[in-house]
């Protein structure tokens, strides 16, 4: 027992006995039964509760606030709500209305499917900050444009990787109407985003700085010249782009340090043109672009005047260090040289960020195609990239990483054939504790990737 709990337990009178600590510990530094019978579980300092109820799923959570008045109290409390996961969960209009009470300080949301979001509104936290889904492919246009309104204090809208095919650019000009703060816009499998879905984003979210439109099957390639605040573009998957006007607009918007066409049929001109072209781009995402693949040749430059060009080809870890200053010792260790600095630089944090954001979307596309050519791109860095998300501070981030491994490991889903090498691999680079490690997450996303 702590001495700042044995305070507490005289100061409100209790008259048990406390006795010597050596008594009460048993081998291994475990209270013995009698003396954690004895504890008033309920005269717990609040932050202690609170990190108490923090490490609880909801269920649970909901469980321990009936069983007293201190602890219902507690686990209603704003803090303990400012973020909700609900993918595992069924969540209708009914399960919203019962959380209405507790969302009035909610921040942050994840979902999963149609109907989830279109109990969203119920929930009546119009102070919604972020808002996340997957299995969107049954999302409307009147969904998408209801929470928009109900929600203008949104920063982040994320809906995907699924493809949303029956969004369109009508719902994107509704999230440009109602949402000026907006941040972050990832939209995945929208089939046209047209030149006045753009122009709605670029006249009315001056605060916009991340855009990913992925999946689509066309883009309007003059209107991106408009997104003149946006700092990091992704069109990963995007097919019919026109790159010769495309590669044009976007060297010349202004903010522009991040851009992804992974997945795209960019040519090695297009690839140069932006390179040379662009003043402010720090990072370009080639990853499994067929017709570039096939045209490079031993003359690229990956890493040219602080700007670099991520691909299968080149080492992916010693260019992100060549962001940083003096990390030559670092370069295979970037990721975590990057979260142990104690002087920040919030715009190389931004970028970093946005980096595993992509790799992880990317990795997992990969896997999932299971292209055999690719084989030794996993065995000589795939993997190690793939263990490095798996210790991201982002939590979407580490799920798409262990998605990643469960995928690429196994080689054929019928028989579950597993690939030895790519195994060995996981092991010889920490990947088993890793996975232990995010086993213990309170998260339940987590948890439920890792077990695959």
């Amino acid at each position: 027992m702590t001495r700042r709990l044995r305070r507490k337990l005289s100061h409100l009178g209790k008259k048990k006995e406390i006795v010597d600590s050596n008594s009460e510990i048993s081998d291994g530094g475990c209270l013995h039964l009698n003396t954690i019978r004895d504890i008033d579980w309920t005269a717990l300092p609040n932050d202690t509760a609170f990190k108490l109820f923090s490490y609880l799923n909801y269920r649970d959570r909901a469980s321990l606030s009936s069983t007293c008045r201190t602890f219902r109290l507690l686990g209603s409390s704003p803090c303990l709500w400012d973020s909700l996961d609900l993918r595992s969960h069924k969540f209708d209009t009914k399960a919203a209305e019962s959380l209405s009470s507790r969302s009035k300080n909610l921040q942050k949301l994840r979902f999963r499917g149609a109907e989830s979001a279109d109990a969203i509104i119920s929930l009546r936290a119009r102070g919604l900050r972020e808002i996340s889904g997957d299995f969107c492919q049954y999302i409307t246009d009147a969904i998408v444009s209801a929470i928009a309104a109900r929600h203008e204090m949104l920063e982040s809208l994320q809906l995907g990787p699924n493809a949303c095919e029956r969004i369109s650019s009508d719902a994107i000009k509704a999230i440009a109407l109602c949402c000026p703060k907006l941040r972050r816009l990832h939209l995945s499998g929208v089939r046209e985003v047209s030149k006045d879905a753009i122009n709605a984003l670029a006249m009315h979210c001056g605060h916009l700085l991340e855009v990913a439109f992925m999946e689509s099957e066309t883009v309007d390639e003059m209107a991106l010249g408009n997104l003149a605040t946006v700092q990091f573009l992704s069109f990963a998957g995007t097919r019919n782009l026109k790159w010769g006007v495309a590669s044009q607009v976007l060297s010349k918007l202004p903010n522009l340090v991040g851009l992804d066409v992974s997945r795209t049929d960019i040519s090695l001109s297009f690839i140069r043109r932006l390179m040379s072209w662009s003043e402010n781009l720090k990072v370009l995402f080639v990853l499994s672009c067929p017709v570039f693949e096939a045209e490079v040749d031993n003359d690229m430059v990956y890493v040219h005047k602080g700007k670099i060009l991520l691909t299968v080809f080149n080492d992916i870890f010693k260019a992100v260090a060549s962001l940083f200053a003096n990390t030559t010792e670092n370069e295979s260790n970037v990721f975590s040289y990057w979260r142990r600095l104690k002087i920040r630089d919030r715009s190389l944090d931004k970028i970093v960020l946005w980096i595993e954001w992509v790799l992880s979307h990317s990795l997992l596309r990969i896997a999932e195609n299971n292209q055999k050519e690719l084989d030794v791109f996993w065995l000589k860095q795939g993997t190690k990239l793939l263990l490095y998300l798996l210790q991201s501070t982002e939590e979407e981030v580490q799920e798409r990483a262990a998605a990643a491994l469960a995928t690429f490991v196994v080689v054929d889903d019928e028989n579950a054939t597993i690939d030895s090498q790519r195994a060995e691999a996981v092991m010889q680079n920490g990947g088993i504790e890793l996975l232990l490690d995010l086993a213990k997450s309170c998260q339940e996303g987590l948890q439920s990737k890792q077990q695959r």
